[in-house]
């Protein structure tokens, strides 16, 4: 063998093994899909996602259950997730896959948790109710005189704060007093296990019997939902022996609360999420494309030639399209409809004959161009048909051979029902030859191709637009959020974001971009928010953490939103109302400097919350005449005494505002004046 042989058989073998390795080599393919829980249809998250061949974690699901991975076409996925049973799933080229997951049974033990209130209380002095974010606070003492009380007696003393707004008690710690005898004998009455009694942790032994008048002194606090209500503090008081009750009274120490800083004078814009960290991903969607070609025959002939007609430039469209689909990680082919038609000279079931084989040529033509895992994952239809000589009848009349058009119409209307006669008698005429048979029967043999491929790609805006109105079920998150920043209007905008958390119902972005679209149109809705901070309060945008604030602080639940303001940055938005949190919560002395700096009526209620009356008073004269200035004059003044000052200052308050009156009547500060007025 020469060396030029040698050379040719060398790249002739090294070709077919290069040729071979990339025929064999499987298709990589973008995966997409959702993760449901079979029984409820409840999207999984995290569900991990590995490529089976080895096990190698690909991907996982997004807190809507969704994916999207990498992998060989003809490949399995994976998937699993604590408490679910372990699924494996073939690719078989498909580029999207839904998976729903099986729980698997776990055995959870019962928890029962039992809980006990005891309640009860003498005679106490008066005192205010101060409030400090939703913390009532009382401070009081009571007076147990030492005619009354013996060593053989126990003195309960019980205090209750009562909600005259919404009609309910809130009983707060008892002070317990015993004297020294009755202590020894509940000791033995439980068995020297004295702390068997419930009322044990609350005891106080009187020792010595001095002849003096015994002082209780009680301190203790109340959580309240909103310290807006009117409130009052009842003190009951129970003087028992071991066998009677010999002395109870009611006696109500308070009235109203003392809480200046109702009026605190701050104002928040909902805030939009700005960090692009947290906007959602613009995320592809499949749509359909569809594409035909048309492939003609010579006559009598199964074999496809590529010369013939416009075949070449067909065959070059279609393969050029199969070839776009497959290098396309994001597509995939799904369905080929073939269609063979022969044309109607001679007998007719040799040319329906013909049509079919004509039909599986092309097909095996088109499949061998098809990577396998294509092959496996497309729907294959196919039809094949003899063309009927009333085709012919209208492409002469389109080309304006009318006297020929009529003569093979008169042949038909002659033969109607037998298309073997047809053809014979229209053979038979004088335009036959070569006419028909070089003109026009090739244009009726033919294979039609419909294709149908799903591509995910992103929308535009006009396709947003019209799916919104049409089918908003199928917008993705980012794709409501492109229509959102769009629109125009609040209202607009408030529509978009409501249909956007029923499609997506844990989209964190369009619940706080709501929240602040309500808030800037005076309707806070404090509920909103909460299950997004309640699912991870860390990972929230700091926007959402300051929206359900400002909401919070509406509602007037100030606890809530002081736990907000400790995760939220110091600065700019964020540090005013971390400013105005912090005053509202009862931590006037960290910021009194910096309010008071922007507002001298902010200041003086602050001073007025520090119980620095005389300094309150002072700067109170310096204020201006509106209503509410008017109001905090008379608070002002009835705390250093000046009773006739107040007076008028209130008198005023109600002539300028007369909704003060109502607010007057739960406040400490001016419930005195407004009695004897």
């Amino acid at each position: 063998m020469s060396n030029i042989a040698k050379s040719l058989r060398i790249i002739t073998v090294s070709s077919l093994i290069l040729f071979t390795a990339a025929g064999v080599m499987a298709r990589q393919i973008n995966v997409r899909g959702k993760v449901t829980e079979a029984l409820t249809g409840e999207p999984l998250s995290p569900v991990s996602i590995y490529d089976a061949s080895d096990h190698h974690l690909i991907g996982s699901t997004d807190e809507e259950g969704k994916f999207m991975v990498t992998i060989d076409g003809d490949g399995t996925l994976s998937f699993s997730i604590l408490g679910c049973e372990k699924q494996d799933v073939k690719v078989d080229g498909r580029i999207n896959i839904d998976v729903q997951m099986q729980r698997s049974a776990v055995g959870l033990n019962e928890v029962v948790v039992k809980a006990k209130r005891v309640t009860n209380k003498v005679l106490t002095e008066p005192t205010d109710i101060d409030v400090k974010g939703n913390y009532l606070h009382i401070k009081t003492r009571v007076k147990i005189p030492h005619e009354l009380f013996s060593s053989q007696a126990r003195m309960i003393v019980q205090p209750a704060i009562y909600n005259v707004t919404r009609k309910k008690v809130m009983y707060l710690d008892p002070v317990v007093f015993d004297g020294r005898k009755y202590a020894i004998t509940q000791e033995r009455m439980y068995d020297y296990h004295g702390e068997d009694d419930p009322l044990s942790k609350f005891v106080t032994v009187k020792t010595t019997g001095s002849g003096k008048d015994d002082v209780l002194y009680f301190r203790d606090s109340a959580y309240v939902e909103n310290p807006k209500d009117d409130f009052r503090c009842d003190m009951m008081m129970s003087m028992e022996t071991y066998n009677n009750i010999i002395y109870g009274d009611t006696t109500v120490i308070a009235r109203g609360v003392i809480n200046p800083l109702r009026f605190l004078d701050y104002s928040f814009a909902g805030t939009f999420v700005e960090d692009k960290k947290h906007l959602p991903k613009p995320e592809m969607q499949l749509r359909a494309t569809k594409g035909n070609v048309n492939l003609t025959f010579k006559i009598n002939s199964t074999r496809l030639d590529p010369e013939l007609g416009n075949n070449r430039a067909e065959l070059d469209k279609m393969l050029g399209k199969l070839r776009e689909i497959e290098s396309n990680p994001n597509a995939a082919l799904k369905s080929i409809s073939i269609s063979g038609t022969a044309s109607p000279e001679g007998r007719y079931e040799l040319n329906l004959g013909l049509a079919k084989e004509r039909m599986k040529s092309a097909l095996d033509l088109i499949l061998g161009e098809l990577d396998p895992s294509t092959r496996k994952a497309i729907d294959i239809k196919s039809d094949a048909s003899v063309e009927r000589w009333e085709s012919l009848v209208e492409l002469l009349r389109a080309d304006g051979r009318v006297t020929e058009a009529d003569a093979v119409e008169a042949i038909i209307d002659r033969y109607p029902d037998n298309i073997n006669r047809q053809s014979r008698a229209i053979s038979s005429t004088n335009f036959y030859r070569p006419l028909i048979t070089d003109e026009y029967l090739p244009r009726l043999r033919k294979v039609d191709y419909d294709f149908a491929s799903s591509i995910y790609r992103y929308l535009t805006d006009d396709e947003i637009a019209e799916m919104y109105s049409t089918n908003s079920a199928a917008l993705s998150r980012h794709e409501f959020w492109r229509l959102y920043t769009l629109a125009d209007s609040l209202d607009e905008k408030e529509a978009i974001c409501r249909r956007a958390l029923e499609v997506h119902p844990k989209f964190t972005v369009a619940a706080t971009d709501l929240a602040a679209i309500l808030i800037r149109k005076g309707e806070p809705d404090v509920e909103l928010l909460r299950p997004y901070l309640a699912k991870d309060k860390a990972k929230a945008p700091n926007e959402t953490r300051l929206n359900q604030l400002i909401a919070s602080l509406g509602a007037g639940n100030y606890f809530e939103a002081d736990s907000l303001a400790f995760e939220l940055p110091d600065e700019g938005v964020f540090h005013k109302a971390k400013i105005i949190t912090k005053a509202l919560n009862g931590k006037y002395q960290d910021v009194i400097a910096e309010i008071s700096k922007d507002s001298p009526f902010n200041e003086v209620l602050l001073l007025l919350a520090l119980k620095a009356n005389d300094e309150a008073w002072a700067k109170a004269k310096a204020l201006g005449g509106s209503a509410k200035e008017e109001y905090i004059k008379a608070v002002a003044a009835n705390r250093v005494d000046e009773v006739m000052a107040a007076i008028n200052h209130m008198e005023n308050a109600f002539r300028l505002d007369p909704s003060l009156k109502e607010i007057a009547k739960v406040d400490g500060d001016l419930l005195d004046l407004l009695e004897e007025e």
